[in-house]
């Protein structure tokens, strides 16, 4: 029986405690434009950046819509919203087909050009992004493009 209280009392206090590096998550918004222009389908992704030797956690990344507004969720556990608490290293990219030329080109199914993002946002990435635990809906990226 004292077994057994010890490991009901031991269990309740990990649970209070966050005992097992239970990863914090904050919600994060924000907007991404290009030259001053929203950006429409990208990926906005954010990894987490170590500094000590602990695990940092699960990126995450969101899709921006017409007016370049995205909403953060964590690539492993897709009904976990937000981003970890701390510093990350910030991504925007375009995938294939993610803005339409025109809508002429829409109504035909046609996919237009992606989006020009120069590689110092995406492939060598200088973005990077301190997420609040208390969470931020200004996350904005102001990109430029000679």
């Amino acid at each position: 029986m004292r077994a057994l209280t010890t490991a009901a009392l031991v269990a309740a206090l990990a649970g209070l405690t966050g005992c097992g590096g239970g990863t914090k998550f904050a919600a994060v918004s924000g907007r991404v434009t290009l030259n001053d222009q929203p950006l429409e389908g990208v990926s906005v992704d954010f990894q987490p950046t170590a500094t000590t030797k602990e695990p940092v956690g699960s990126g995450s990344t969101g899709i921006t819509d017409r007016d370049g507004r995205y909403t953060l969720r964590s690539q492993l556990d897709k009904s976990q919203a937000g981003a970890v608490v701390g510093k990350h290293q910030v991504r925007i990219w375009a995938p294939e087909g993610s803005q339409d030329r025109d809508a002429e080109s829409k109504a035909k199914g046609k996919k237009g050009d992606r989006p020009f993002i120069p590689g110092r946002y995406h492939v060598n990435s200088e973005l990077t992004f301190d997420v609040p635990a208390d969470g931020t809906d200004k996350a904005d990226f102001a990109l430029k493009s000679p």
